[in-house]
């Protein structure tokens, strides 16, 4: 293989339903119509089951020969897991960096060219990230004011304050909870391999995105592209739809993933001149304006403890600083007093 062949990594966990079906084939055409061809797929099938689902992998795997690396789990492990496998797929062959693409998600055609062009042309770029617009099950942009406000707290998280540069993770903890989503992120694979996912298929990329991001190293957003992020009609999202328990696994998760950036932080000095408490601050009344907006009321209040425990005054000062509507703030501030 070409020592600067890229790999793209998609987890498939498919139930058989032809509309997942076509909804993945149109995932891989996403990869197959890359301007720059210069790429392997590797496919990690987290235990699908179904006959037609590995029907079609073979497929794939027929038409697209030896661009197409597939590896089947024994038992369902989850997406983490399953991205896990194919990021040490990654490296044993040698892949320089890794673009992630989800089993439903659409990536711009130009979107490796660009990505490879921030990579070879600065080599303390760890990440590369974009956009998405959110789409239908019909490939049509879902209209801003229809997005759930989870979702739509990311796209408007690319207008204001974008997460760039040395010390990203600082500005995803406090400012963003979330920025980059998987299917819009590319990762130096020697990164990949040292900052795993945790298991499981809640926040377990936004427990490794700020662990990236505390490494010495930029993030590179990239304006001239979007991603294709697909949310079928009447469905939440895939986590939220298919987890009862999602916003308890969100919190726990998501505060697991900042402590470990903080050691990340303190062991390589990518603090930023800040304290360390401030940002603790900072991160869990961020975290409790997202629970909010998915209105889990318990999760935002137990995440508002935690940053009580540091400061009530700074508490009050972080919320003031939040960029969102004016009653979420009110509301977080009734938490509080």
């Amino acid at each position: 293989m070409d020592k600067n062949t890229a790999a793209f990594i998609m987890p498939v966990k498919l139930s058989g339903d032809e509309l997942e079906l076509r909804l993945f084939r149109e995932a891989v055409a996403s990869i197959k119509n890359q301007t720059d061809e210069n790429w392997i797929l590797i496919m990690v099938d987290d235990y699908s089951e179904k006959q037609n689902v590995y029907d079609e992998i073979t497929k794939m795997k027929n038409e697209l020969g030896d661009k197409l690396h597939v590896i089947y789990s024994d038992k369902n492990y989850g997406s983490g897991a399953a991205r896990n496998t194919g990021v040490h797929h990654a490296n044993e062959i040698g892949a320089p960096f890794i673009l992630f693409n989800d089993s439903d998600d659409i990536s711009d055609p130009r979107r490796l060219g660009l990505v490879r062009k921030e990579f070879e042309k600065d080599d303390t770029v760890n990440v590369v990230y974009t956009s998405f617009d959110v789409i239908d099950e019909n490939g049509n942009v879902v209209p801003h004011d229809r997005i759930l406000m989870s979702v739509r707290e990311i796209i408007d998280g690319h207008k204001v304050d974008i997460v760039e540069g040395e010390n990203a993770w600082i500005g995803i903890a406090t400012k963003k909870k979330y920025t980059n989503l998987t299917s819009c992120t590319a990762v130096r694979t020697s990164l990949a391999v040292q900052e795993p996912f945790p298991s499981g298929s809640v926040s377990e990329d936004s427990h490794t995105w700020v662990r990236y991001a505390a490494h010495p190293g930029k993030f590179v957003f990239l304006r001239d592209i979007k991603g294709g992020y697909r949310i079928c009609s009447n469905v939440a999202s895939r986590s939220r739809s298919n987890n009862a328990h999602f916003y308890r696994k969100m919190f726990e998760v998501d505060s697991a993933g900042f402590e470990e950036a903080v050691k990340i932080a303190r062991r390589y000095g990518t603090m930023g001149g800040l304290d360390e408490n401030d940002i603790r601050t900072a991160f869990y009344v961020r975290l409790a304006l997202s629970l909010l907006h998915g209105e889990s009321v318990k999760y935002c209040k137990k995440s508002l403890d935690k940053a009580l425990t540091v400061s009530k005054e700074k508490t009050l000062e972080y919320i003031d600083q939040l960029y969102c509507n004016p009653e979420y703030k009110e509301s977080l501030k009734a938490m509080v007093n």
